[in-house]
């Protein structure tokens, strides 16, 4: 090829922006022969082509031109440079490896999918196992009111006074004092008090917040997030505070119990002596 070819044009392009061979190779970090190979129409030295057109589409860029031209004379020269027999022959064999190493390279990449899509599926049942549902209990368990106040005289209550003014045989009971909604309950819908071991499972609707101990070890402070599943043993006792009530759901010993409280609610329970 003669320097007459298509990238003359960008020769031209290149002075007339002053700029010199070496400064463009260091903007654009390719080597002054192959700069100076695409201004003079000379590719016989170039690299593979998926480089020689990554240069040639590089300095068009550089130079605000029209790579088509100039790709064209490269394509052109490859062709030329690539018709002898020997050549063919070569570039033959080349492509048949390639194809034998194509073919190992998607059986490998079939088997390794193969295995990645049998433990995704292992690793999904495995979640889905751990993470089910819990068995249906048998029946539902009441929480009790906190008891009634008994009628007790304390210090400014004159109720027994005016009943003996009034002629009655005994002073009216006092009327229970209802629960805060904070307010500790010592059992949970049995008749006597709870005895151990217990087994509490917790399941969250939506986030709250939980703090629990049981035989009076220290206590552990978690947030529950929607779905979220804890399981709590104990030999002796349960204590357990909640910051949502109505976000979680509880069983006992294999028993449903009833809502612990409305949403946003702090409740706190105490589960055997």
């Amino acid at each position: 090829m003669t320097s007459a070819g298509a990238g003359s044009s960008w020769k031209e392009r290149r002075e007339a922006m002053g700029k010199t061979i070496a400064q463009v190779s260091a903007d654009l970090r390719i080597a002054h022969r192959y700069l100076e190979g695409i201004e003079e129409g000379r590719f016989g030295e170039f690299p593979e082509r998926v480089f020689s057109t990554g240069f040639i589409r590089s300095y068009a860029k550089y130079l605000s031109e029209d790579p088509a031209p100039v790709l064209a004379e490269y394509e052109r020269s490859i062709g030329i440079r690539g018709d002898t027999e020997t050549a063919a022959q070569l570039r033959f064999g080349w492509v048949e490896r390639e194809r034998e190493r194509g073919s190992r390279r998607a059986t490998y990449a079939i088997a390794a999918g193969a295995v990645l899509l049998v433990g995704l599926i292992l690793a999904w049942v495995s979640l889905r196992t751990e993470r089910g549902p819990l068995p249906p209990p048998p029946a539902a368990v009441a929480l009790p009111s906190p008891p009634a106040v008994e009628n007790a005289a304390r210090p400014g209550d004159n109720a027994e006074a005016a009943a003996v003014s009034r002629g009655d045989n005994a002073a009216t009971p006092a009327p229970a004092t209802p629960a805060e909604p904070g307010a500790s309950v010592a059992a949970v819908g049995a008749e006597g008090p709870l005895v151990g071991p217990f087994q509490l499972f917790l399941e969250a609707s939506e986030q709250s917040w939980v703090m629990y101990s049981f035989d009076d070890g220290d206590p552990i402070d978690v947030t529950l997030y929607a779905g979220d599943k804890i399981s709590i043993h104990a030999a002796r006792r349960i204590t357990l505070k909640l910051g949502n009530a109505g976000g979680v759901a509880g069983t006992l010993n294999g028993r449903r119990l009833p809502p612990f409280g409305e949403r946003g609610q702090v409740r706190k329970f105490d589960f055997g002596g």
